[in-house]
């Protein structure tokens, strides 16, 4: 009788131990994909970083698109990384190394504008501001012209974009300007004013 109580205890055990050890398969498999090496074993910290990247791409595509007359169209390869394709030449990819101080430019801004709105979709509370730090330089007078009309047209009522800039061409085309004087010789601090077109 002993025995048989015994052989009921291990039947029992062992199914307990049987279904444990199908949930560690379970566990391990999950824990092999969240910590595999970047490239590796198709994680999947990879896959979702690849589809928050193409998303990303396809956004800043269509900011791309806008602010070229739609000469220009980002797109991703199959390694992850950006390429261009340029529609004046007939639909051929170009390699970003290819491209101009203006046209690099435009792809970090469209870039930066898509991250900038999946932050926000993503976040808490709402991002309002973005902010360009200098870059303008690089831009002729009709393609300043072309970013300007684009970044007008960006710019909506929950998102204001702001330009620091030094480019004197910029002065005209922008409503309101916040002017900063740095002091002279013996002056403290520097002067902030407020201009309105």
């Amino acid at each position: 009788i002993n025995l048989n109580k015994k052989h009921d205890k291990w039947l029992e055990l062992s199914k307990v131990y049987y279904e444990l050890s199908h949930k560690q398969g379970f566990f391990e498999q999950i824990q092999k994909l969240l910590k595999a090496e970047h490239r590796k074993d198709n994680s999947f910290i990879d896959y979702i970083a690849e589809e928050r990247l193409r998303y990303v791409a396809a956004k800043a595509s269509v900011i791309l698109g806008e602010m070229t007359n739609h000469r220009y169209v980002l797109e991703l390869d199959a390694q992850g990384g950006f390429i261009i394709r340029d529609q004046a030449n007939g639909g051929a990819h170009r390699m970003v190394t290819s491209l101009s101080g203006g046209e690099t430019f435009l792809t970090s801004l469209s870039l930066a504008l898509a991250l900038s709105e999946q932050i926000q979709l993503k976040g808490q509370s709402p991002l309002e501001f973005f902010f360009l730090d200098e870059g303008f330089g690089t831009l002729d007078n009709n393609l300043l012209d072309t970013v300007l009309d684009a970044l007008e047209r960006l710019s909506r009522k929950e998102r204001v974009i702001g330009i620091i800039s030094h480019v004197p061409e910029l002065r005209h085309r922008i409503a309101r300007r916040l002017i900063i004087t740095p002091p002279g010789t013996g002056e403290e601090g520097s002067l902030a004013c407020i201009e309105k077109a």
